[in-house]
């Protein structure tokens, strides 16, 4: 079997996000397409403006179903390098690490997600505006939907299927060609530009990093699933709480910008350092061993 040249390495790196935007767009389709025929059908065609707020509250179930088409193709596409790493004898197996050293990553990604979140919404206070209503569309999409739907298409799937694609896939090719480091720093960044807006890329960038380090630790592709499922399901169970006790209040709290600025630093730095505590220890006691 040949190797490939570096315009086909390069083109490894596309394709497989191309795939899963191509699948999101088709899904999206589709179910539009049913709901618009139905409506005619049954006589209960809306207006413009009902069927737009409709489909925005229906953007999850579209990234949930997305996800489910997508990663079986993302898991054979994997399965299709593993087998060119042993054409090529570069192919590397590891014995299973420790399940009861598999929780340690529940609190690692629980952590990094709160002291990242809080250097966004730092970072969020400097943008200029046109960054900030980037975001405007995902935010409603996401909290437009039901909380199951955020759970599952946000907590499980989407994880599920971005670790196969962005460590799985993009992080393990861009490694043969570049190494570890600089595999992992294009995978975070591709992983940032993905979500396309400038609020959850960095958030996203750090959490790419941080699912590599898992990854190489454990050697498993479970390893930065789960570091992914925890941070977003604990993400997705903090904004809700947020949200139901934002309705609860009658009067806001007005906090200068000095305030919250103090707060998301002491609530960063923290977090950062449980967060660092907990990865020393990853780092110290996991070791996947070699299969010869």
């Amino acid at each position: 079997m040949k190797k490939e040249t570096l315009a086909g390495k390069i083109w490894g790196l596309i394709y497989p996000m191309l795939i899963y935007l191509g699948t999101t767009i088709i899904v999206t389709m589709v179910i539009q397409i049913g709901s618009l025929v139905y409506w005619k059908v049954t006589g209960q065609m809306k207006d413009t403006n009902e069927i737009n707020a409709l489909l925005q509250s229906k953007a999850m179930l579209f990234t949930f179903l997305s996800a489910l088409c997508t990663a079986p193709i993302l898991a054979l596409f994997r399965k299709r390098d593993i087998n060119k790493e042993k054409a090529w004898n570069i192919y590397k197996k590891y014995e299973m690490v420790n399940p009861v050293k598999y929780l340690l990553i529940i609190p690692f990604g629980v952590f990094t997600m709160i002291w990242a979140n809080m250097f966004v919404s730092i970072l969020t206070m400097f943008m200029p505006e046109f960054m900030l209503d980037s975001y405007m569309g995902t935010q409603q999409a996401i909290f437009g939907s039901s909380i199951a739907i955020q759970f599952l298409a946000g907590g499980i799937m989407g994880p599920i299927v971005e670790e196969l694609l962005f460590r799985g896939l993009i992080y393990n090719r861009a490694k043969r060609m570049t190494g570890v480091v600089p595999a992992a720093i294009i995978s975070a960044v591709l992983f940032g530009v993905f979500h396309g807006n400038w609020v959850q890329a960095p958030y996203a960038m750090i959490v790419g990093i941080m699912a590599v380090f898992v990854y190489e630790k454990y050697k498993s592709i479970t390893a930065p699933i789960l570091f992914h499922m925890s941070a977003n399901i604990m993400a997705t169970g903090m904004s809700y709480l947020a949200n139901g006790l934002a309705e609860g209040q009658t009067e806001t709290a007005d906090i200068s910008v000095a305030g919250q600025l103090i707060s998301a630093c002491s609530s960063m730095f923290i977090n950062l350092a449980l967060a660092v505590g907990v990865g020393i220890i990853i780092n110290k006691v996991v070791r996947a061993k070699e299969v010869k």
